[in-house]
Protein backbone atom coordinates (compact mmCIF):
# COMPACT_ATOMS: atom_id res chain seq x y z
CA UNK A 1 0.00 0.00 0.00
CA UNK A 2 1.16 3.70 -0.91
CA UNK A 3 0.56 5.67 1.83
CA UNK A 4 1.57 9.27 1.82
CA UNK A 5 1.71 10.91 5.84
CA UNK A 6 1.50 14.70 6.13
CA UNK A 7 1.94 15.77 10.08
CA UNK A 8 0.92 19.23 10.38
CA UNK A 9 2.71 20.72 13.38
CA UNK A 10 2.97 24.50 15.10
CA UNK A 11 4.30 25.05 18.23
CA UNK A 12 6.32 22.46 19.01
CA UNK A 13 9.71 24.98 19.25
CA UNK A 14 10.48 25.26 23.28
CA UNK A 15 8.89 22.09 24.20
CA UNK A 16 12.26 19.77 23.76
CA UNK A 17 12.57 17.79 26.83
CA UNK A 18 8.94 17.68 28.02
CA UNK A 19 8.03 15.61 24.39
CA UNK A 20 8.44 12.33 23.21
CA UNK A 21 12.09 12.60 21.49
CA UNK A 22 10.62 11.97 18.35
CA UNK A 23 9.39 15.23 18.23
CA UNK A 24 11.73 16.64 20.50
CA UNK A 25 13.40 18.86 17.59
CA UNK A 26 10.83 20.66 16.13
CA UNK A 27 12.94 20.77 12.66
CA UNK A 28 12.70 17.18 12.31
CA UNK A 29 8.77 17.53 12.12
CA UNK A 30 8.28 20.49 10.30
CA UNK A 31 11.53 22.29 9.77
CA UNK A 32 10.47 25.62 11.59
CA UNK A 33 8.16 26.72 13.14
CA UNK A 34 6.71 29.26 10.65
CA UNK A 35 6.84 26.83 8.02
CA UNK A 36 4.01 24.63 10.29
CA UNK A 37 2.34 27.79 10.58
CA UNK A 38 2.18 27.94 7.20
CA UNK A 39 0.90 24.88 6.62
CA UNK A 40 -1.73 24.92 8.84
CA UNK A 41 -3.31 28.28 7.76
CA UNK A 42 -3.54 26.19 4.32
CA UNK A 43 -4.58 23.43 5.64
CA UNK A 44 -7.40 25.47 7.54
CA UNK A 45 -8.27 27.24 3.91
CA UNK A 46 -8.79 24.16 1.99
CA UNK A 47 -12.09 23.50 4.59
CA UNK A 48 -15.28 22.88 2.94
CA UNK A 49 -17.68 26.10 4.69
CA UNK A 50 -20.80 22.98 4.92
CA UNK A 51 -21.56 20.19 6.81
CA UNK A 52 -23.53 17.63 6.68
CA UNK A 53 -24.76 15.58 9.20
CA UNK A 54 -27.78 12.89 8.24
CA UNK A 55 -29.34 9.86 10.57
CA UNK A 56 -31.38 7.24 9.03
CA UNK A 57 -34.24 5.57 11.63
CA UNK A 58 -35.61 3.01 9.13
CA UNK A 59 -35.91 1.95 5.67
CA UNK A 60 -37.99 4.11 3.77
CA UNK A 61 -40.79 2.33 1.96
CA UNK A 62 -40.22 2.33 -2.37
CA UNK A 63 -42.95 3.86 -4.08
CA UNK A 64 -44.35 5.65 -1.11
CA UNK A 65 -45.71 9.17 -2.11
CA UNK A 66 -43.20 12.15 -1.00
CA UNK A 67 -45.47 15.61 0.28
CA UNK A 68 -43.15 18.51 1.04
CA UNK A 69 -44.39 20.75 3.31
CA UNK A 70 -42.07 23.73 5.18
CA UNK A 71 -42.70 24.56 8.97
CA UNK A 72 -42.90 28.17 8.01
CA UNK A 73 -44.67 29.19 4.23
CA UNK A 74 -42.00 32.56 3.93
CA UNK A 75 -40.58 33.45 0.26
CA UNK A 76 -37.73 31.57 0.96
CA UNK A 77 -38.91 28.57 2.44
CA UNK A 78 -41.46 28.15 -0.78
CA UNK A 79 -38.34 28.41 -3.10
CA UNK A 80 -36.60 25.47 -1.51
CA UNK A 81 -39.74 23.60 -1.28
CA UNK A 82 -39.82 23.48 -4.79
CA UNK A 83 -36.25 22.92 -4.56
CA UNK A 84 -36.68 19.15 -3.21
CA UNK A 85 -39.64 18.75 -5.04
CA UNK A 86 -37.01 18.90 -8.31
CA UNK A 87 -34.37 17.55 -6.02
CA UNK A 88 -36.37 14.46 -5.46
CA UNK A 89 -38.14 13.92 -8.95
CA UNK A 90 -34.41 13.47 -10.18
CA UNK A 91 -33.70 11.24 -7.68
CA UNK A 92 -37.16 9.10 -8.81
CA UNK A 93 -38.86 9.38 -5.77
CA UNK A 94 -42.79 9.85 -5.71
CA UNK A 95 -43.79 13.88 -5.15
CA UNK A 96 -47.14 14.75 -4.36
CA UNK A 97 -49.36 16.96 -2.35
CA UNK A 98 -51.31 13.93 -0.43
CA UNK A 99 -52.48 13.38 2.97
CA UNK A 100 -51.18 9.53 3.17
CA UNK A 101 -47.65 8.24 2.35
CA UNK A 102 -44.22 10.41 3.65
CA UNK A 103 -44.42 13.99 4.86
CA UNK A 104 -40.81 15.73 4.64
CA UNK A 105 -40.85 18.82 6.76
CA UNK A 106 -38.28 21.21 7.08
CA UNK A 107 -37.43 24.55 8.19
CA UNK A 108 -34.51 27.01 6.97
CA UNK A 109 -33.30 29.80 9.14
CA UNK A 110 -29.91 31.75 9.78
CA UNK A 111 -28.49 30.94 13.31
CA UNK A 112 -25.77 32.18 14.89
CA UNK A 113 -21.92 30.67 14.18
CA UNK A 114 -21.46 28.94 17.89
CA UNK A 115 -25.39 26.86 17.19
CA UNK A 116 -23.88 25.17 14.97
CA UNK A 117 -21.85 22.17 15.89
CA UNK A 118 -17.76 21.92 15.59
CA UNK A 119 -16.26 20.38 13.03
CA UNK A 120 -13.56 17.71 13.49
CA UNK A 121 -9.86 19.36 13.13
CA UNK A 122 -7.85 16.70 14.39
CA UNK A 123 -7.05 15.90 11.02
CA UNK A 124 -8.26 13.54 8.07
CA UNK A 125 -7.65 10.51 6.29
CA UNK A 126 -8.13 10.40 2.35
CA UNK A 127 -8.11 7.04 0.67
CA UNK A 128 -8.18 6.42 -3.29
CA UNK A 129 -8.22 3.42 -5.89
CA UNK A 130 -7.24 5.41 -9.09
CA UNK A 131 -11.22 4.93 -10.34
CA UNK A 132 -14.29 4.66 -8.82
CA UNK A 133 -14.33 0.88 -7.21
CA UNK A 134 -14.77 -0.93 -4.06
CA UNK A 135 -11.65 -0.62 -2.00
CA UNK A 136 -12.40 -3.03 -0.28
CA UNK A 137 -12.19 -5.36 -2.81
CA UNK A 138 -8.86 -3.39 -4.12
CA UNK A 139 -5.28 -4.97 -4.19
CA UNK A 140 -3.46 -3.53 -1.48
CA UNK A 141 -0.80 -2.46 -3.97
CA UNK A 142 -3.53 -0.16 -5.77
CA UNK A 143 -5.04 1.97 -2.78
CA UNK A 144 -3.04 5.32 -2.03
CA UNK A 145 -3.78 6.54 1.73
CA UNK A 146 -3.23 10.26 2.80
CA UNK A 147 -3.57 11.31 6.18
CA UNK A 148 -3.05 14.74 7.78
CA UNK A 149 -2.64 15.23 11.33
CA UNK A 150 -2.24 18.03 13.67
CA UNK A 151 0.22 17.40 16.13
CA UNK A 152 0.20 20.63 18.32
CA UNK A 153 -1.89 23.42 17.76
CA UNK A 154 -3.32 26.04 20.21
CA UNK A 155 -6.01 27.00 17.98
CA UNK A 156 -7.15 23.68 16.48
CA UNK A 157 -7.54 20.24 17.85
CA UNK A 158 -4.35 18.13 17.91
CA UNK A 159 -2.58 15.00 19.85
CA UNK A 160 -0.56 17.02 22.36
CA UNK A 161 -2.63 19.97 22.50
CA UNK A 162 -5.86 18.50 22.80
CA UNK A 163 -9.23 19.58 22.23
CA UNK A 164 -9.52 23.24 21.52
CA UNK A 165 -12.17 25.56 22.45
CA UNK A 166 -15.12 26.43 19.66
CA UNK A 167 -13.36 28.16 17.04
CA UNK A 168 -15.39 31.27 15.40
CA UNK A 169 -17.18 29.68 12.14
CA UNK A 170 -17.92 32.67 11.03
CA UNK A 171 -20.34 35.81 11.91
CA UNK A 172 -23.78 33.70 10.99
CA UNK A 173 -24.52 30.22 9.53
CA UNK A 174 -27.43 29.06 7.53
CA UNK A 175 -29.70 25.87 8.89
CA UNK A 176 -31.38 23.23 7.01
CA UNK A 177 -33.63 20.97 9.41
CA UNK A 178 -35.51 18.15 7.39
CA UNK A 179 -37.60 15.38 8.83
CA UNK A 180 -39.02 12.14 7.03
CA UNK A 181 -42.25 10.88 8.72
CA UNK A 182 -44.72 8.30 7.90
CA UNK A 183 -48.23 10.39 7.89
CA UNK A 184 -50.14 7.41 9.17
CA UNK A 185 -48.67 7.16 12.28
CA UNK A 186 -45.95 9.89 12.60
CA UNK A 187 -42.95 7.79 12.83
CA UNK A 188 -39.69 9.25 12.23
CA UNK A 189 -37.96 7.46 9.68
CA UNK A 190 -35.12 10.11 8.66
CA UNK A 191 -33.49 13.39 9.68
CA UNK A 192 -31.30 15.54 8.56
CA UNK A 193 -29.34 18.90 8.71
CA UNK A 194 -27.20 20.93 6.91
CA UNK A 195 -24.99 24.06 8.03
CA UNK A 196 -23.39 26.40 6.28
CA UNK A 197 -21.35 29.24 6.80
CA UNK A 198 -22.12 32.64 4.61
CA UNK A 199 -19.78 34.23 3.60
CA UNK A 200 -21.43 36.69 1.56
CA UNK A 201 -25.18 37.91 1.39
CA UNK A 202 -26.23 35.54 -1.11
CA UNK A 203 -28.25 33.98 1.18
CA UNK A 204 -30.88 32.40 -0.97
CA UNK A 205 -28.14 30.73 -3.59
CA UNK A 206 -26.86 28.93 -0.47
CA UNK A 207 -29.87 27.77 0.80
CA UNK A 208 -30.81 26.71 -2.39
CA UNK A 209 -27.49 24.86 -2.75
CA UNK A 210 -27.56 23.01 0.39
CA UNK A 211 -30.81 21.03 -0.47
CA UNK A 212 -29.31 18.53 -3.57
CA UNK A 213 -26.67 17.33 -0.44
CA UNK A 214 -29.67 16.48 1.48
CA UNK A 215 -31.83 15.05 -0.74
CA UNK A 216 -28.41 12.80 -2.28
CA UNK A 217 -28.91 11.31 1.96
CA UNK A 218 -32.07 10.70 1.90
CA UNK A 219 -31.99 6.99 3.60
CA UNK A 220 -28.93 7.26 4.81
CA UNK A 221 -26.51 7.82 7.85
CA UNK A 222 -23.73 10.45 7.94
CA UNK A 223 -22.11 12.81 10.38
CA UNK A 224 -19.95 15.83 9.79
CA UNK A 225 -20.05 15.07 6.22
CA UNK A 226 -18.42 18.22 4.13
CA UNK A 227 -19.57 19.94 1.58
CA UNK A 228 -19.37 22.57 -0.86
CA UNK A 229 -22.41 25.10 -2.55
CA UNK A 230 -22.45 24.24 -6.07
Amino acid sequence: MKTALAIIASGLIGFGAGLPAAFADASSVAGSQAEASQQLAQAGDGMAPGMLTTQAFKKIPEGETITVTPYDDNDLNLQLKTEFETELAADERVVAEAKTGLLLLFEAKVVPAEQAPRRPSLGSVRASAGQERDLARENEDSVEVEANVNVWSNTQDSVLGGRQEAQDLGASVFHINAVLRNQANGEVLWQGDAYYELMSPDTERVARAMVPPLVDKLGSTTANEPFEAR
